[in-house]
């Protein structure tokens, strides 16, 4: 069953779907997302990876995330759906990523880029109402 774009029930799927991938040791990090543009309007909410799975994916605000992504609604959608590249998001200023970014962006670009965690994005893309 499909779920609205970053509501409760869609965050406990990829909190299932995540705690299923493979592990990756020393893919740790909490991540925290500002949505703008949303129906419901500016959504928070943030992804904790322990050795690349997901532990946790919650509403609300991370009191010490690792990392902070920003976007807007139609552009995180994109990217979701793989017609906009996060990395080309970036340069093109789209997307905004505070915090230790260059781990993201940089040093984990093979993990961003493995089938398991471009799966698990495909199978949100397609959960996604």
């Amino acid at each position: 069953m499909a779920e609205e774009f970053l509501s409760e029930p869609w965050l406990d799927e990829l909190a299932r779907l995540g705690g299923e991938l493979a592990v990756v040791e020393g893919v740790s990090m909490v991540i925290q997302h500002e949505i703008a543009g949303a129906p419901a309007g500016k959504v928070r909410f943030f992804i904790e990876w322990v050795d690349g799975q997901v532990r946790a994916a919650s509403l609300g605000k991370h009191g010490e995330p690792d990392i902070v992504i920003q976007a807007k609604a139609v552009e995180a959608l994109r990217i979701l759906n793989g017609d906009l590249s996060p990395d080309v998001a970036y340069m093109q200023g789209r997307l905004k990523v505070d915090g230790n970014y260059r781990r993201f962006l940089v040093d984990l670009r093979d993990w961003r880029e493995s089938a398991d965690y471009r799966g698990l994005w495909s199978a949100m893309a397609a959960h996604t109402a």
